[in-house]
């Protein structure tokens, strides 16, 4: 995980921010200009804040942002890849700006950066110039803030119904550890160690069907350069949860653009469907 390098920035783009939320429409937005290192080393350039409400009322910050790198050197990638180093800046926001986040019933929020790929489709007309970009969503909730909400697989599909006993919500979907690995963790609500190593593999199967084929699937079709040879599911102990951290990781084989899980066709299809 990277970690951000904040500077005295940071404090101005606080207190816009704090002015920001004590505004009162329904969306609201004040225009900055900070530089935000990140701990990698790259920065980014925050242009604006906004607080927007959805129909159902639920508020959301949103970071508007230019990237100071190349954030797709060699071919498009899903923002999703990008989480956990902008998940730092999201938790300084939350954390010095909690009261009033909590005054304005803010529950979420969401970095987005706007940049020109270096990369030029060969099909654009040599007059267009286009753009891309880049969303991360957190949510935020007592003593857990910024919760990373990847994308990549549906916001109301992070938790599918499993047929072992256990609630597991994906929390990132990244590139792994080793080349052509596409890595998915997932918090569970109950020690590590109260589930038995069969539920849990079990688990790791379905959630292979339920979540990685989607996004192998999402992968060959708009990454093309992304090629996927393991997929990786990790299930981590709720950090809330006291005791000992635990981690399971289970390793499956990409076969056919599918995760390998050496089920029928039959079974796959029975547990997409139930």
């Amino acid at each position: 995980m990277f970690k951000t390098n904040l500077t005295s920035t940071v404090s101005i783009a606080l207190r816009c921010f704090m002015a920001l939320l004590l505004l009162t429409s329904t969306t609201a937005a004040m225009a900055q200009d900070e530089n935000i290192i990140l701990g990698n080393g790259t920065s980014l350039t925050i242009n604006e804040y906004l607080i927007e409400t959805d129909p159902d009322g639920v508020k959301t910050v949103v970071v508007r942002a230019v990237p100071n790198f190349d954030p797709e050197p060699y071919g498009e990638v899903p923002s999703d890849d990008y989480a956990r180093m902008v998940q730092p800046l999201c938790g300084n926001l939350v954390a010095n700006s909690a009261e009033a986040l909590q005054e304005q019933d803010v529950s979420a929020v969401r970095i987005r950066w706007d940049f020109t790929p270096s990369q030029r489709d060969e099909d654009l007309p040599a007059n267009m110039t286009m753009t891309r970009f880049h969303e991360m969503v957190f949510d935020i909730a007592d003593n857990a803030p910024c919760t990373p909400r990847p994308l990549g697989v549906g916001l109301d599909n992070l938790s599918p119904d499993l047929s072992a006993d256990i609630k597991a919500t994906l929390r990132w979907a990244e590139p792994g550890l080793t080349p052509g690995e596409l890595s998915l963790t997932y918090a569970v609500d109950t020690g590590l160690a109260e589930i038995s190593p069969s539920e849990l593999d079990r688990a790791a199967i379905e959630l292979c069907i339920l979540h990685a084929d989607i996004l192998l699937e999402a992968r060959a079709r708009y990454y093309s350069q992304l090629y996927s040879r393991t997929v990786a599911i990790t299930f981590k102990q709720d950090e809330e949860k006291p005791g000992v951290e635990l981690l399971r990781r289970v390793i499956f084989p990409v076969r056919d653009g599918q995760c390998g899980t050496g089920l029928s066709e039959l079974l796959t299809e029975a547990i997409r469907g139930q």
